[in-house]
């Protein structure tokens, strides 16, 4: 009678493979997670930016001004920039989507961060019919969920309605706002 051959794995050589791929997984793991936050950050900066663009963009196509803002529940530009953003076309000046404003686009902000605006005492942001801003410049800070600042972005929106993203200019990790100061969240 022959001598039937193993075809499975001893306990020993199970282990080993366990022990490497738990080490492997170790090492890896925060470059994923520096990577996922990444992709979150670029996802919401580029989100923002864009809605920003189209609504500068309607306000020169229509001759109108267009408010960007997140609404309350009676359609009034609120300030919890965690909601869904709108931009309307807003002619009237109200800051309030009503029958006679013609929604453009609506936004879901990112589940893993928050966002924080900042345009002096205002809530919203309205371009005017040349695209220049028509309410105060300001900025979108955008903060993942850690707070930490090294994995921060901003929106800066210039008086010009020109849209840009904040940068690391003095390469210390943390992007600067619009004044060179680190980004904080």
């Amino acid at each position: 009678m022959l001598a039937r051959k193993n075809r499975g794995f001893s306990l020993l050589e199970l282990m080993i493979v366990v022990i490497i791929a738990a080490t492997l997984v170790n090492i890896a793991l925060p470059s994923f997670t520096s990577l996922i936050n990444s992709q979150e950050r670029r996802g919401a900066l580029h989100d923002l930016m864009g809605v920003f663009a189209f609504a500068r963009q309607h306000a020169v196509m229509n001759g109108a001004i267009v408010t960007v803002c997140p609404l309350d529940t009676t359609g009034t530009c609120g300030r919890d920039w965690n909601s869904d953003i709108h931009a309307f076309l807003d002619p009237d000046n109200t800051r309030k989507l009503t029958a006679n404003e013609s929604l453009l686009r609506t936004i879901s902000p990112s589940g893993n961060g928050r966002l924080i605006a900042r345009s002096l005492n205002r809530s919203f942001f309205q371009f005017r019919p040349t695209g220049f801003i028509h309410s105060d410049l300001g900025n979108i800070t955008w903060c993942p969920e850690s707070r930490n600042a090294s994995l921060a972005g901003q929106i800066i929106i210039s008086r010009g309605g020109r849209v840009r993203i904040a940068r690391d200019t003095d390469n210390d990790g943390i992007p600067e706002d619009s004044k060179g100061r680190p980004l904080r969240c």
